[in-house]
């Protein structure tokens, strides 16, 4: 591939390779523009490939996240990680493929509850993959991967082992930093500005083991359009996205927010039901063995409940949240989920 850094420079206006890129988003309100899919695709791959040096590349991502990233950029982001990630294969048979993802960078202020969402999803019948990275800035917060490996499974799984895990558990945790060559470069790039950049929302969007359906967790509300609408230029099936917990992919228990393209999805509320505990991952693998047992029946079982839904919604399991909710309440009252868990961590 070209270094994109090294290109030559002629003029006042000859920014040529990546500094063209950089000037395209970051001119300011009157100059920039919006990239176009190929734009944003190739400018992914040379951030993934290490063709930028890490001024050129702090410089791109956060241009691009004041400018605001459109559609068709978090797009072809979306599709340079995709190029890059490793190939993963998922078993023939068993219920429709989900990829769930929220927030790379953990949970901080609650207990990450990704995984006992999943486990309670497969169980009802889709087959959920969870996708996370390492801890990294500015949370470092607590990963679904911290929590898997709390609980006796592999803290950061090989692509090898997130198959095996999906061929015996029907859900698989896949970690960005062992699966995404280049991944972690960028991530050290965004512990160093302090900032979350648009390749860390357009990460949410790679289609494991060949996934076309999708829950995407966000923080603020305006993110939900963008992330659909790329999921939506990317070909996915289906598609939900919520307003998690600290932009994760678990509901908020009290007053739940989704959305598919189609518009907003009707979840039932509970005002003043707050998901509040220690994010510590052996506190975390407690309570997930606690709810998916059905000896936790508070706000994290809600969280719990309301997020399978949507996840059995993604993969056309439940045909609205109602029954999602329902057949996510009956996996959790009939042992099937406590199974999956079991299964998952060996």
């Amino acid at each position: 591939m070209t270094d994109l850094s090294t290109q030559p420079v002629r003029g006042r206006a000859g920014y040529a390779g990546f500094r063209s890129v950089i000037k395209a988003v970051a001119t300011g309100p009157r100059g920039s523009r919006d990239l176009t899919f190929d734009e944003a695709r190739e400018a992914g791959a040379a951030l993934l490939a290490g063709d930028v040096t890490p001024a050129q590349a702090g410089a791109f991502l956060i241009g691009l996240r004041v400018k605001g990233e459109a559609a068709d950029e978090l797009a072809g982001l979306a599709q340079a990680l995709r190029d890059r990630a490793t190939a993963l294969r998922a078993p023939d048979g068993g219920g429709p493929l989900v990829v769930s993802a929220g927030a790379f960078d953990g949970i901080a202020e609650a207990p990450p509850l990704s995984l006992a969402a999943g486990a309670c999803a497969t169980a009802a019948g889709a087959r959920v993959v969870v996708a996370c990275g390492s801890r990294i800035g500015p949370k470092h917060g607590v990963t679904a991967a911290d929590v898997l490996g709390a609980l006796g499974g592999p803290a950061r799984p090989g692509p090898e082992e997130s198959a095996a895990l999906l061929a015996r558990a029907g859900m698989t945790v896949v970690h960005a930093g062992e699966s995404l060559p280049g991944w972690e470069g960028l991530a050290e790039v965004r512990n160093e500005v302090g900032l979350r950049g648009p390749v860390h929302s357009a990460e949410k969007l790679v289609d494991w083991f060949g996934a076309r359906r999708f829950v995407v967790g966000h923080t603020h509300g305006g993110y939900a359009p963008r992330l659909l609408g790329a999921l939506e230029r990317l070909g996915a099936d289906h598609a939900v996205a919520l307003r998690g917990v600290e932009g994760s992919d678990v509901l908020r228990p009290g007053r739940p927010v989704a959305a598919t393209l189609a518009g907003p999805v009707e979840l039932p509320e509970r005002l003043g039901l707050i998901l509040r505990g220690d994010p510590d991952p052996e506190l975390a693998g407690g309570l997930t063995r606690a709810v998916l047992a059905g000896d936790e029946h508070g706000a994290a079982r809600r969280a719990v409940v309301l997020s399978s839904a949507v996840r059995l919604l993604a993969a056309g399991v439940a045909t609205d949240p109602a029954e999602g909710v329902r057949r996510s309440e009956a996996a959790l009252a009939d042992g099937r989920a406590a199974a999956v868990l079991d299964a998952l961590v060996g």
